[in-house]
């Protein structure tokens, strides 16, 4: 398993989001860019707001773990949250200190990581973090970090990848047994070469939920959904979703729910 050192020289250089600009980064047009391709496509977060809860916090202390470019607790700022952040590398806390700069608005973000987050215990009413704890082999400590600095009642969003379709099907189906990667690696190495925009991640772990269940343990009222099946094919030039254009939208949902790759876990401390 990589060290904390290894993980952090590589996301460093490539916090995600990066590819979805070719603005300078760190100027405002990038990060409109970068905004509307998270929150606009179809196929990757249009779901999210809704789902994160970007406008439900007003007054209330929020936390992220993980901040990458800012781009998600900033939504939570602009609706009135009192916001903090953290992420392990210094690039990521400048950006997002930058973001924040050039929208007005306020916010206290460090570099940490998520084994030791640098507040105190029952500090916040929420602790948001999306797609970063499972890059860990100690997932659990986050989760347990996550817990003690939330106040009693306080909520905690937590997205892990999800062992759905993407990495149980088309990852290592595609990778593993049609290119033939399963002879010399393993099923946890050809999912780290296969993940992430830039390839060869130190580590990507995925969760079934019963897995997750017993991280959240701890937690009370745990509630689960997945979201972002990824069966998508290209035709003339164009994403398109097989079972999103065969089946009714109630389907595709249940379907979805099953098999998507974005778990989001819900917990009440």
């Amino acid at each position: 398993m990589p060290d904390l050192a290894t993980v952090r020289r590589y996301w460093e250089s490539r916090s995600p989001g990066l590819t979805h600009s070719r603005a300078p980064v760190g100027s405002p047009e990038f990060f409109a860019e970068v905004e509307r391709e998270r929150y606009g496509d179809p196929f990757k977060y249009a779901w999210l707001p809704e789902v994160a809860e970007f406008d439900r916090h007003a007054g209330q202390r929020v936390l992220e773990v993980g901040v990458g470019l800012g781009t998600d607790i900033l939504q939570y700022a602009r609706a009135g949250a009192r916001v903090s952040g953290i992420d392990l590398t210094d690039r990521a806390v400048a950006l997002t200190r930058e973001r924040f700069r050039q929208e007005g608005l306020e916010g206290d973000f460090r570099r940490a990581s998520f084994t030791d987050i640098p507040w105190p215990d029952d500090t916040f009413d929420l602790v948001y973090s999306f797609g970063v704890l499972h890059h860990s082999e100690q997932t659990q400590e986050g989760i347990d970090e996550i817990h003690r600095v939330l106040r009693p009642g306080g909520r905690a969003i937590v997205m892990l990848y999800h062992r759905g379709f993407k990495y149980w099907v088309r990852k290592l189906f595609w990778y593993g047994v049609v290119h033939g990667e399963l002879l010399h690696s393993s099923p946890q190495e050809i999912v780290n070469r296969h993940s992430e925009a830039f390839g060869n991640c130190p580590l990507t772990r995925v969760f079934s939920r019963r897995q997750a269940a017993r991280m959240f343990a701890r937690f009370a009222d745990v509630r689960m959904s997945a979201w972002r099946l990824d069966d998508y094919v290209y035709v003339g030039g164009r994403m398109v979703s097989p079972a999103q254009r065969l089946l009714p939208a109630r389907a595709y949902r249940w379907l979805e729910d099953r098999w998507g790759w974005n778990l989001v876990i819900k917990a009440t401390k």
